[in-house]
């Protein structure tokens, strides 16, 4: 059989990143002897370069992997793919796995997959092969004589080692942004994450799976080898990159990959952590085995926000002590922040502009809120009336939010000010009191009168009277201009 991957990509002009879930799919069919392609839609794409790819692969299956932001580009892409090929179309990813019912509407998807593909894609594909019934395979609702069969799941993969070591040659690793860019090898331990935060789609997926073991981890000797084997294909890489959701939920796990990664590899990495997870012994161990950049999840500087709306049990202090824990180390780190989150106002985004003013990340990486289906943030969201039908095709221009306490302008303002807000409140904060207090006061004042509603509603009529801009103008999708980069193998 033939399999096409197609990623949808909007956010990216050029490259974009390895996907790790994408990879892992192609390899495994492919040690089962199917063939696979991989199509990467960057940007917006020519209709005439997709039917290109379908008339020159000529697909038996499409799979379109999606999340919920990209959701709407699918439907125009799964229609071109019916009127000029003969390919059975499927979606999976997340959006799949938490909004079926409106993924399996589209009139040109014949299926989806909920939840882990590898074996549900692989018996389907066996199936059209052999011209079987392909209608009660777990995992996958089909479509089938005008009924849609929605099967259950089957049991989540155990052993993570028997699964091949990611595909880089039909996903195309030499050409992406993490290694022609970045130059970092990209990798992943682990598959789940123990905590359950309200906006995270984690927490769906545990609810999906109920009692089965969602937290797996590959043995030490598996990671290592891969790594091993990735750096020696790729002498370019600089540094490796582990994007499991925790690296060190196992701490006994942690201690042996640490100490194997060393001895063999000997690389800089970074990881994620979470501050709970935090403490002197991790530090110590990741240190010594290399660790460059350790990544946590802020989110946000309120304590209200964060307890409450978003379900993350951590307190300021804990949060301080971590990244203090990783400047005593000398491992530089990194904090994950949303704004534009429910309920939240202009200074309880200052406040989380301020807790990273504390504790200096040497990277600021913020996002604007945006509600997964399925989630416990999401059925806040509903609700509270705040979704709208607002589009946007990446987590950092705008929100899809319409509430009282916080403008879509105001969001866009404070984003874009972000990062220098946070460089300039750390310089405070390092003077004397008597003198960083009433600068402190100063600044509040100016970033409350330039990020208010009226300041930026005067500001908007000027910019729209200056050249006819519409600035609350969103994004569309076109078909029909634009690049794209296609790769098959």
């Amino acid at each position: 059989m033939k399999v096409a991957f197609v990623h949808i990509d909007p956010a990216y002009r050029d490259m974009g990143p390895f996907h790790v879930g994408i990879a892992s799919l192609i390899a495994y069919l492919r040690r089962e002897g199917h063939q696979c392609h991989f199509f990467h839609l960057m940007g917006d794409v020519k209709e005439e370069a997709y039917v290109d790819f379908l008339k020159r692969n000529d697909p038996d299956v499409v799979a379109f992997s999606i999340m919920t932001n990209i959701f709407p580009h699918v439907a125009p892409l799964a229609e071109l793919t019916r009127a000029h090929s003969r390919a059975f179309t499927m979606c999976g990813g997340v959006h799949a796995t938490l909004s079926p019912e409106e993924t399996i509407a589209i009139e040109a998807v014949d299926a989806l997959c909920i939840g882990e593909g590898e074996d549900a894609l692989l018996e389907l594909c066996r199936g059209l092969e052999r011209g079987e019934d392909i209608s009660a395979i777990p995992n996958l609702w089909v479509k089938r004589d005008g009924a849609i069969h929605r099967n259950p799941v089957r049991p989540l993969i155990e052993d993570l080692d028997t699964l091949p070591f990611m595909d880089r040659e039909v996903f195309p690793y030499e050409e992406s942004f993490d290694l022609k860019f970045m130059r970092r090898g990209v990798f992943m331990a682990s598959r789940g994450c123990p905590f359950s935060c309200t906006y995270c789609c984690s927490q769906a997926m545990k609810r999906l799976y109920g009692g089965n073991r969602y937290i797996r981890f590959r043995s030490v000797a598996h990671m290592i080898e891969e790594v091993e084997q990735v750096v020696k294909g790729f002498p370019q890489i600089e540094y490796t990159v582990f994007h499991d959701d925790l690296l060190p939920m196992k701490k006994q796990w942690f201690e042996e990959f640490t100490r194997a990664y060393r001895q063999r590899i000997g690389l800089p990495f970074e990881m994620n952590c979470h501050v709970n997870l935090m403490d002197r012994d991790i530090a110590v161990m990741a240190k010594e085995a290399g660790c460059s950049l350790m990544r946590f999840g802020l989110e946000s500087g309120n304590d209200y926000i964060r307890r409450t709306v978003l379900g993350r049990r951590t307190s300021r202090e804990r949060i301080v002590q971590s990244f203090d824990l990783c400047h005593e180390m000398g491992i530089k780190t990194l904090s994950y922040n949303m704004i534009g989150l429910p309920f939240e106002t202009q200074p309880q985004v200052m406040d989380t502009v301020k807790l990273n003013a504390q504790v200096q990340p040497k990277v600021v990486h913020v996002s604007i809120f945006y509600p997964f289906p399925g989630t416990e943030a999401y059925d806040l969201c509903t609700r509270e009336g705040f979704i709208t039908d607002k589009h946007i095709d990446t987590y950092y221009e705008d929100s899809v939010l319409k509430q009282e306490s916080i403008s879509s302008e105001q969001l866009k303002a404070l984003r874009h000010r972000f990062e220098p807000l946070v460089k300039l409140y750390g310089r405070l904060y390092r003077m004397p009191r008597v003198v960083g207090w009433p600068l402190e006061r100063l600044v509040d004042l100016w970033v409350r009168v330039t990020t208010g509603r009226r300041w930026l509603r005067l500001l908007r009529r000027r910019r729209t009277a200056g050249d006819g801009h519409r600035p609350d103008a969103g994004p569309c999708y076109t078909l029909h201009q634009g690049d794209v980069n296609v790769w098959s193998g």
